[in-house]
């Protein structure tokens, strides 16, 4: 446990960006308050490929109606892209700056490390980013405690218990993404460690599994399968049931998933491993020649 401890410490320390967060949730936050105070017609539209058309309304329901909601999918987004920052370059960067020799010295087991790393992914950073979303919603209650009648702030869920309900909605959320960007990160952490530009390379990946699969057998259902898959994590920040995206895959489906999760960490840590030992058999060389 202290081991994991320090492996988690050390993530934390190495990508700083996950905790530099809270002054951009701040401004955006200010921000949202600002076009509620403009005027109560306003309505944002957003399209994704995949996803379909998702509407954000001054009806939307729960903690300051829209602004609310538009927090939380900014702080979703932030989990998502601190996750794409994170996770194609960790193994790399570790084995690039020689860390791997440090860790092996302590003594870190590979697959304690490698689930370090996936618990830093998918349960260290939403759970800040979760923190950065509660900062926001305090910063809009303030806000409302200040410039709003009561009556207004009521008609609008901005208390201290639809508060809090929204947070712990949030964590319930992420914590539906996670288990969706699981198989995701293991996919990431294998290529890291075969190529130097891990997105590029399952992108690519991935668009030639579309193209190739319907020239031979004239269908999109493998490619369209695909792209539930990646898409997932979006589904579940912007449906107004979680569950029920998360669902929509199927729970076989999501077995199978979990199943080749753990194919790919053990496989992650034998890589680990076979790498670690190329490089404590380098350095012993090279000592041996000074």
């Amino acid at each position: 446990m202290r081991a994991l401890l320090h492996l988690l410490e050390k993530e934390l320390i190495e990508y700083r960006i996950v905790v530099k967060l809270p002054l951009f949730i701040a401004l955006f936050a200010i921000l949202n308050f600002a076009l509620l105070m403009s005027g109560d017609n306003v309505s944002f539209y957003i399209q994704s490929s995949g996803a379909g058309e998702w509407v954000l309304g001054t009806d939307s329901l729960g903690f300051a109606s829209y602004v609310g909601k538009l927090n939380e999918v900014v702080a979703g987004c932030v989990y998502i892209l601190l996750f794409l920052v994170y996770v194609p370059k960790t193994l790399r960067k570790e084995r690039n700056e020689g860390s791997l020799m440090f860790w092996r010295a302590v003594p870190v087991s590979d697959h304690l490390a490698i689930a370090a790393k996936l618990l830093f992914a998918l349960v260290i950073i939403p759970l800040i980013t979760s923190m950065l979303l509660l900062f926001s919603d305090v910063l809009v209650w303030l806000l409302a405690k200040l410039w709003m009648p009561m009556a207004t702030m009521v008609s609008f869920a901005i208390t201290v218990p639809d508060m809090l309900w929204h947070w712990f909605g949030f964590i319930g959320r992420v914590t539906l993404m996670s288990l969706s960007l699981l198989p995701i990160a293991c996919v990431l952490l294998v290529v890291s460690q075969l190529i130097s530009y891990p997105m590029v390379a399952v992108v690519v990946a991935v668009i030639a599994i579309k193209v190739m699969s319907y020239l031979v057998f004239g269908t999109s259902e493998i490619g369209d399968f695909l792209s539930d898959i990646y898409s997932l994590p979006l589904t579940i920040l912007t449906d107004e049931n979680p569950l029920d995206a998360y669902l929509s895959l199927g729970i076989l489906t999501h077995l199978a998933l979990l199943l080749v999760s753990a194919g790919l960490f053990h496989l992650c840590s034998k890589q680990r491993s076979t790498d670690d030992s190329a490089f404590s058999m380098l350095f012993s060389s090279l000592s041996r020649t000074k």
